[in-house]
């Protein structure tokens, strides 16, 4: 019973400058025709030998304008809502439209390898249109899945050796971030007796605040890939 009354009580929060208005429109129509009544008191007597007299066509004009007023009031409370929703559009669009968005332009990408390790790449980008002041890269590697609240934790209150600062990213700007594996590391992955996660998180800085974009990926044996398992914007 309670929460039933919650729940109506906040459908009726959603409408309340409509109940305020149509309470508004009740004062005036029920004051309009107090007066109305008491001038045709008066005037009974005038009233019932001509009805159409002067007396008689001013009180009715007189409610009419009650209803007239109360359309106004419908109409303004139409604008003002009308105006909240554009409003919240607007803010919302800034919000969206107005700052960078940088994430991965593609997968990683085999550049280079040697007798000990093997260097990818991955390409990032800022698909918005706004410039990113810094962008701060943080990259792990594990054998495991990671745990992605740990290790931003971590370095957030560390001064971690895996952060990264690669500077401004103008709109439409790609930059790459490289990351190395050992080959003997990679062996074990395409023999099936160890795995490779890399997590990777971008925070980037602008006017409006920081963002960021992580992923963790896995390296497939089958295909000889990164496999993204997640991604996430912040």
């Amino acid at each position: 019973m309670i929460l039933k009354m919650i729940t109506l009580l906040e459908k009726l929060l959603k409408y309340k400058y409509l109940i305020g208005c149509f309470f508004l429109s009740s004062f005036l129509l029920v004051g309009s025709i107090s007066i109305w009544a008491e001038n045709a008191t008066d005037a009974s007597s005038e009233n019932s030998e001509n009805p159409y007299s002067i007396v008689v066509i001013k009180d009715y004009f007189e409610v009419l304008g009650v209803f007239l007023d109360i359309g106004i009031i419908l109409l303004l409370w139409k604008t003002v809502k009308d105006f909240a929703e554009l409003a919240k559009v607007s803010k919302l669009q800034t919000e969206v439209r107005f700052r960078p968005w940088v994430g991965p332009n593609g997968g990683f990408e085999l550049l280079r390898e040697d007798s000990q390790k093997k260097q990818y790449s991955i390409t990032m980008k800022n698909f918005g249109e706004v410039p990113a002041s810094n962008v701060i890269v943080t990259c792990t590697i594990t054998d495991s899945m990671p745990d992605k609240l740990s290790i931003l934790n971590l370095n957030n209150y560390t001064e971690s050796k895996n952060h990264f600062q690669i500077g401004p990213l103008l709109p439409g700007m790609e930059k790459r971030y490289w990351v190395f594996i050992e080959n003997e590391k990679y062996r074990s992955v395409m023999e099936g007796t160890s795995d490779i996660f890399i997590f990777i998180y971008f925070m980037y800085l602008f006017s409006g605040g920081k963002s960021g974009y992580g992923m963790i990926s896995q390296l497939d044996s089958k295909t000889n890939n990164f496999v993204h398992k997640e991604m996430w914007i912040d």
